[in-house]
């Protein structure tokens, strides 16, 4: 089906907010950093980014869903890092908790380098409302960072990159980036990914910046970039509209508070994650099949009694769509679609009317 039947398909009125565009690029200097493709023992696709701290180099986790830099026990020695603060906690989705001390240290991605804040971390557990989550699976020696609970895998720091303040916020900004491009390696290219840092003028052309959702822009938390759109069954009309996650960290759909019944739709109905602009167009089409592997398009709902309105956390789908600008300054995530990849999702963008 073309992106511009599915754009009449669907039922306008999307609560998103959507800019003009995008910011004049920053002054830093532009810097690019390989993303690679970590497929654990059970099948889970995870991505990886080198980063240098102090002196060690290691691959750390990307997650666009969560803020900060975090490093297990006994990676670091005493002069790649110190301590600059008190406690410092944290805790993921999985219900893993991440308990240990603010650091200092100079850390470098790909051509950037500077003094950053990160989580020097001590212990890992699990919060008391998810006592069996994956990291009391395995022993802490054993553990890695969205390694699932499964001993040696994972990774031994996660980098979160979220926009919105923290007490170890993402070191992307300390580091003179402004803004940054992600797009993750897909299914059936055999390619790496990338991460852009101060992208350059011909490189932001042609996305569509949406600003982030009003609820979350002004608070902590994973959520504080999410942007307005909806998740839409293009047979049924049925939808959620609400806050939608892209998080590079959490693959599948997962609808929180959607209204839609209480069973997911079956594997292989045709959906598509719609992002709208104030006037209610659409302006950015994801064209996806609800259960394909090629497109971590597993559709679970659940209750979030922490949230009021509706969230879709859309997961790897979306990237796997477009590439996806991050504004720190203008507030806005941006996105451009990507060709298609072998049983990929289809992204498509439409001009303001």
């Amino acid at each position: 089906m073309s992106g511009r039947r599915v754009l009449g398909a669907l039922i306008l009125g999307i609560a998103g907010l959507a800019s003009r565009g995008v910011a004049a690029p920053p002054a830093g200097p532009r810097a690019e950093v390989p993303i690679r493709e970590v497929i654990l023992s059970d099948g889970v696709r995870r991505y990886a980014l080198p980063v240098k701290i102090g002196g060690v180099t290691l691959d750390a986790g990307l997650d666009t869903g969560s803020s900060g830099l975090r490093v297990l026990p006994g990676v670091l020695g005493p002069d790649d890092a110190r301590q600059v603060g008190g406690g410092s906690n944290y805790s993921y989705g999985s219900g893993a908790d991440l308990r240990g001390v603010t650091g200092e240290a100079t850390v470098a991605i790909g051509g950037l380098a500077a003094p950053a804040r990160l989580q020097l971390v001590e212990h890992v557990g699990c919060t008391p409302q998810q006592p069996r989550c994956p990291a009391s699976r395995v022993s802490e020696a054993d553990y890695g960072v969205q390694g699932d609970g499964l001993p040696h895998e994972g990774f031994k720091a996660i980098l979160g990159t979220n926009m919105g303040d923290a007490e170890v916020p993402s070191l992307l900004p300390a580091m003179g980036a402004r803004r940054w491009i992600v797009e993750l390696p897909r299914p059936g290219e055999g390619l790496p990914g990338r991460l852009i840092l101060n992208p350059t003028a011909e490189e932001t052309a042609g996305f569509v910046a949406f600003k982030t959702f009003p609820a979350f822009a002004e608070r902590r938390g994973g959520l504080h970039d999410a942007i307005g759109g909806c998740l839409v069954n293009l047979a049924s009309k049925a939808r959620a509209c609400g806050a939608v996650l892209l998080d590079s960290g959490a693959p599948g759909l997962d609808v929180a508070n959607g209204g839609l019944g209480g069973q997911p739709w079956p594997d292989g109905t045709a959906a598509a994650l719609t992002f709208g602009d104030p006037g209610g167009q659409v302006r950015a089409v994801a064209q996806l099949q609800i259960g394909q592997r090629s497109q971590v398009s597993h559709l679970t709902y659940r209750p979030d009694p922490r949230n009021a309105g509706p969230v879709i956390y859309s997961g790897l789908t979306a990237y796997f769509a477009f590439s996806v600008l991050y504004d720190a300054d203008a507030r806005t995530v941006a996105l451009k679609p990507r060709p298609q990849a072998p049983g990929g999702p289809i992204g498509t963008t439409v001009p303001a009317s």
